[in-house]
């Protein structure tokens, strides 16, 4: 979690990242508290994979993105149509 929803607290998910990632492991984040409050980048934080929830950003309720960096190895759990990507 980037941005803490009840006290506002903003972890350091860029230290973590980059301690996660020396080990080999592929880090994720919840980005959905922090954007359109705080400066949000994938690059700065360094991680592989974030994720934000659109009714926090003025978007619809129930929608939502995954940003993947490129060459991260993903399984999907449900397999759907080739539209699905």
């Amino acid at each position: 979690m980037l941005a803490q929803n009840e006290t506002g607290a903003v972890m350091p998910v860029a230290a973590l990242a980059t301690a996660a990632r020396a080990h080999g492991a592929i880090v994720h984040t919840d980005a959905a508290q922090a954007v359109g409050k705080i400066p949000v980048s994938v690059n700065d934080l360094g991680v592989d994979l974030l994720s934000i929830a659109g009714h926090k950003c003025y978007g619809p309720k129930g929608i939502g993105a995954l940003y993947v960096r490129r060459g991260t190895p993903l399984s999907p759990l449900v397999v759907g149509a080739s539209q699905e990507g």
